[in-house]
């Protein structure tokens, strides 16, 4: 398409490793740049933040049967994944503890998802999503419809959006080479930004599916 002639992923990468070393994240030079992207329609983005905010809310011990009706009543439940759909089907206490440290970081996808949408202009490297996000999203626990939010999601532009992924894409090699020396370091925190790279690489690529998008250093 003839907006992705505007993003030069070569030359987003060398600013974007000039900014971090600039700044402290040391990241390498030799990093390779991101493939050109091929963005999702916004719709699909809206109705994903919409599933990962209804899963969340059983991290806060809401019923799933109160979650599973306001997902149907949404005609979203086409947008569950299988595994999700397995999240609905036992009670919270009974996932495995993965399942649950999952759910527990789908927030920061729908942080992330809000600030693709123009809702705040907080998207960090290190500090986790602010109070006011419930203000930003339909409120289950309301029983408030979704179709609002997902028929008037639009997308910041494009090449916004994607130098923040490849901003994310080389704080992640720095996070986690400093993780894996036992190095701390409070410019970045490396799940928050695993999580918030997940869901840009899902904006930034319609051919990824949510449960196998790669993560790769």
């Amino acid at each position: 398409m003839w907006f992705n002639k505007k993003i030069n992923p070569e030359k987003i990468k060398l600013v974007n490793t000039k900014r971090l070393q600039s700044k402290g994240i040391n990241v390498i030079d030799h990093l390779p740049h991101l493939d050109s992207p091929k963005f999702r329609n916004p719709q699909d983005i809206a109705k994903r933040a919409m599933i990962l905010t209804a899963l969340f809310q059983l991290h806060l011990n809401a019923p799933k049967e109160i979650i599973k009706k306001w997902i149907i009543d949404n005609k979203l439940e086409n947008n569950l994944f299988e595994n999700e759909q397995k999240y609905l089907e036992v009670n919270y206490i009974e996932l495995t503890e993965q399942d649950q440290a999952k759910i527990y970081w789908f927030i920061e996808a729908v942080w992330t998802l809000a600030w693709v949408n123009g809702l705040h202009n907080k998207l960090t490297l290190n500090s986790g999503v602010d109070d006011n996000l419930a203000d930003l999203i339909p409120n289950i626990a309301k029983d408030e419809s979704a179709s609002n939010f997902i028929k008037n999601f639009k997308t910041r532009k494009e090449k916004e959006v994607f130098e923040m992924l490849d901003k994310l894409y080389r704080a992640h090699w720095f996070a986690r080479n400093n993780n894996l020396k036992g190095i701390a370091n409070d410019k970045v925190n490396l799940d928050i930004i695993i999580e918030r790279r997940k869901a840009l690489e899902f904006v930034c690529y319609d051919q990824d599916n949510w449960n196998e998008i790669e993560l790769n250093t």
